[in-house]
């Protein structure tokens, strides 16, 4: 489904998506999209009322750090959301070979990296992979939000558990407490915000 029920400006950023070779040394190609294009062009779920979706933060509890209940600190981030599928913004870019992980990078250049295999064949606990453009509580791009990653895992929120189960050690998130010197998982930290660049490490 295409939405097309905001208001749009000349002035909303797009997004660059930038595909490397496998030692991210060299820039292959670049694929830029304007808003319009990917509010016109692109499926955008949760259209028109938006999906309501949230992200676990850390538990601040030492004996139980992963909380597999998800019952601690798990109103992150929530709103309803419409966002647009990552797998399909990079479909349309046009990318030659395979490709092995993929890294959202924000204005400031705060980035975090998905393996491939999340986006491609979501894991069923995360979800699609979505970049959210419009907030219920903000409306369009909002100026601390822009463009910002989103899980639409089965019950709306993306848990700490869930991270666990979805990603590799490598990839997951941690938040470091000083108060108790404890490193804590956090979901939360998945969702980078402002997003400027997508970067696609190939297999070449």
């Amino acid at each position: 489904m295409v939405f097309s029920g905001v208001q749009v400006t000349a002035d909303e950023p797009g997004l660059v998506i930038v595909e490397k070779n496998k030692d991210t040394s060299e820039i292959l190609s670049k694929t830029e999209y304007s808003f319009a294009d990917i509010n016109t062009s692109m499926t955008s779920i949760g259209a028109p009322g938006g999906i309501l979706l949230s992200f676990q933060g850390p538990t601040f509890d030492p004996s139980n750090l992963w909380d597999p209940e998800a019952s601690l600190n798990i109103d992150n981030l929530k709103t309803k959301v419409i966002g647009v599928p990552v797998k399909e913004i990079l479909d349309k870019a046009n990318y030659s070979g395979k490709i092995i992980n993929v890294t959202f990078v924000a204005e400031d250049g705060f980035q975090k990296t998905l393996p491939s295999e999340n986006i491609i064949n979501p894991p069923k606990d995360q979800g699609l992979p979505i970049l959210a453009y419009w907030y219920a509580d903000q409306g369009l791009l909002p100026e601390d939000n822009g463009y910002r990653l989103y899980f639409t895992a089965p019950d709306g929120l993306y848990g700490n558990t869930d991270m666990k189960n979805t990603l590799p050690e490598s990839y997951q998130h941690y938040f470091y407490n000083s108060a108790d010197k404890i490193l804590y998982p956090s979901a939360k930290g998945m969702s980078v915000a402002k997003i400027a660049e997508i970067d696609l490490q190939m297999d070449k």
